[in-house]
């Protein structure tokens, strides 16, 4: 007894992507330029490239800018630092 295959459905990525958008996720994903910027260029001990960004003040539960800025360059020298890049929620 033959079964019956049921066609193959491919997910519309269109529909997830924004109107102002030239490319899908899957046109970012397949770009070889872009593959490359999500692929470590450092090796453990090698130094980390340099940053510069705001510093926001959230103790009192709002973002409020401080008018000071975080490069890394600053801190890197003196003491180890840990950059953490996700969410706690």
């Amino acid at each position: 007894m033959a079964t019956e295959q049921k066609p193959e459905r491919k997910f519309d990525w269109k529909s997830i992507t924004p109107e102002d958008s030239p490319k899908t996720p899957m046109d970012v994903a397949g770009d070889p330029e872009m593959r490359d910027l999500s692929t470590p260029n450092l090796a453990e001990g090698d130094e980390a490239f340099d940053f510069d960004l705001p510093v926001y003040d959230f103790s009192d539960g709002d973002e409020r800018l401080t008018g000071d800025n975080f490069h890394l360059s600053n801190v890197a020298d003196d003491r180890p630092v840990a950059l953490v890049f996700g969410s706690y929620t």
